[in-house]
């Protein structure tokens, strides 16, 4: 009789995976594009396994794995953590987007006229909607998502299974705190050349109310103003795109900033 081989999978193997399975769960909370309420919660958690399971035998083993189920349980969590912390990153730049549409919105008076996103399930302003759609459509014309997994794998070479971060840094702080700042002057600088049109038409209104008091420019400006920001927006949305794409090249850097911090 011909000797059959079985293929054995050990506990320690199946901690690895386990744990690898724990960290790409993270980033599936909060990470942008996978993180999307519209994908069924089995397709991401089948993406997930795949995941874990390419990448199981090519992940670097740590030299000490848990040596009990309570210190196993605590690296889970950890993994959860390194994870999530990836997703945030990369899902700021796309705040920072749809904080450009969203006051851009502000300015154009179409504040009122907020939509409910089924992307993330909350009430979002229509501008910022469309910002965050069109940086959606270039996220996948320049492989964001590759970006993302690509960082994730890269995760585990400079925080190793199982070992210790400290999410309550100084350096972590810092960082989150600069980027915040940064992504907030971004959006602030996408948004000024609507913000400027807007203020043009405003003094144009408020001379032609000392002009002819008795043309009503408030409501006027209710149906200038939009029509005057969509233009505005045409004519940046070759500038908008290049700052967008300039938003994605920054996200691996910032990501990498991360996994030194948490060292």
């Amino acid at each position: 009789m011909d000797e059959q081989t079985y293929m054995i999978i050990s506990f320690e193997q199946l901690e690895v995976y386990l744990l690898i399975l724990a960290r790409i769960g993270g980033i599936f909370i909060q990470a942008p594009v996978l993180s999307i309420r519209t994908i069924p919660g089995w397709v991401k958690t089948a993406i997930c396994i795949w995941v874990a399971a390419v990448l199981w035998f090519i992940v670097p083993i740590p030299h000490a794995l848990p040596p009990n189920n309570l210190i196993l349980i605590m690296a889970l969590i950890n993994e959860v953590l390194i994870g999530y912390l990836i997703g945030f990153v990369c899902s700021l730049i796309f705040e920072a987007i749809r904080a450009a549409g969203d006051i851009m919105d502000l300015q154009m008076g179409l504040s009122i006229a907020t939509i409910v996103s089924p992307v993330t399930g909350g009430i979002v302003s229509v501008v910022g909607q469309l910002a965050f759609l069109i940086a959606l459509i270039i996220f996948f014309v320049v492989d964001g998502h590759h970006m993302i997994l690509s960082a994730f794998h890269q995760s585990f070479r400079m925080l190793p299974l199982a070992a210790p971060i400290n999410i309550f840094s100084d350096k972590l702080a810092l960082q989150l705190i600069d980027l915040g700042g940064a992504l907030w002057s971004t959006a602030l600088q996408m948004a000024i050349p609507v913000i400027l049109i807007i203020f043009l038409s405003d003094f144009t209104f408020g001379i032609v109310s000392r002009v002819a008091p008795q043309v009503n420019v408030f409501m006027l400006g209710f149906q200038v103003k939009p029509s005057l920001g969509f233009i505005g927006i045409l004519f940046i949305l070759p500038l908008f795109i290049r700052q967008i794409i300039h938003l994605f090249g920054k996200m691996g850097e910032e990501v990498l900033k991360l996994f030194l911090s948490l060292k």
